[in-house]
């Protein structure tokens, strides 16, 4: 198989490479082999993102939702933008790489399967190995509505955090070819609304940038709205500002931490993006009411009451 780019991953960045074993499961099992993934992940403004294969020897697909970059396949190039996915079939050399002054920010998939070219022609990539070099080779998909891709996208990479098994690879298996299966539906211009996002999809990009101090900006890009439509939109669901929403989830985290490990005050404030304690402190009190070692000893004497 194709071997993913071994591109350093940062903070709020994953990579998942199935074993070998289960891979062979996958490929032999009624309910997987049509279609399974063989690695995927996701990377976060992806600097210096560069990959050329000169021999490609499963399908990749990859998903823009931040950033862009450019690439090269057969006689065809261009730039990949948020909202985009670029669909690379197996057999055909090609080039791509985040763009040095936006870098992208990109879910990708590597994939097979006995059925993937009933898929690929299902999504309107043409699979014949001579296409590929032709001037009317499309190898990117728009989607006119791609928030709610997303949310399938982050159940996805939420198996991960599993112990990897048969069952996980199959619910993998089914997850990818759902995704597969909504991108005509989404790319369908009657299905936008400009109005929408996805909680979901925004919940998972905050947790994992909780070690940063995300802005209204950063978060309103993610959604694809405008700033003023995209705080409109999220107080009206969640009753909170998205910032609100944001240093909430900072909190619950950090109680967590205090409740079950060992990190200092201070550690605990700069694993979540906080410079100064004291002002961690601060904000962890007007939230619970307790100053963070208070409401670890609270939390430690009420679990000592319990046995």
């Amino acid at each position: 198989m194709s071997q993913p780019s071994n591109w350093p991953l940062p903070s709020g960045s994953s990579r998942l490479i199935l074993p070998q074993p289960l891979l062979q499961q996958l490929q032999q099992h009624p309910l997987s082999r049509d279609l399974y993934p063989i690695a995927y992940g996701h990377y976060l403004d992806a600097t210096g993102h560069v990959v050329r294969r000169n021999v490609h020897t499963d399908y990749l697909l990859i998903f823009c939702h931040g950033g862009r970059g450019k690439f090269r396949i057969g006689r065809h190039q261009g730039y990949l933008v948020p909202g985009q996915i670029l669909v690379l079939p197996k057999g055909v050399s090609h080039t791509y790489q985040s763009d040095t002054n936006q870098p992208w920010s990109i879910y990708w998939a590597h994939f097979d399967g006995e059925r993937v070219e009933q898929f690929m022609d299902y999504i309107g990539i043409p699979l014949n190995l001579k296409s590929a070099f032709q001037r009317n080779f499309r190898p990117v998909i728009t989607l006119s509505n791609w928030r709610p891709l997303l949310a399938e996208v982050t159940q996805l990479l939420n198996l991960q955090h599993d112990r990897l098994s048969l069952d996980k690879g199959i619910l993998a298996s089914s997850l990818l070819r759902k995704l597969l299966s909504e991108i005509p539906l989404l790319a369908n211009k009657e299905s936008s609304d400009r109005n929408e996002f996805d909680l979901e999809a925004l919940d998972r990009f905050m947790r994992d940038n909780s070690h940063k101090t995300l802005q209204l900006e950063e978060l309103a890009r993610f959604s694809g709205l405008s700033k003023f439509h995209f705080s409109k939109r999220f107080r009206k669901v969640t009753g909170l500002s998205p910032l609100q929403y944001f240093t909430h989830m900072k909190v619950q985290q950090a109680a967590q931490m205090l409740k079950e490990g060992e990190h200092t005050v201070r550690q605990i404030s700069q694993t979540l993006g906080f410079d100064d304690p004291y002002y961690f402190s601060r904000l962890f009190k007007k939230h619970t009411g307790s100053a963070p070692q208070h409401y670890r000893k609270k939390q430690r004497l009420e679990e000592a009451n319990n046995e």
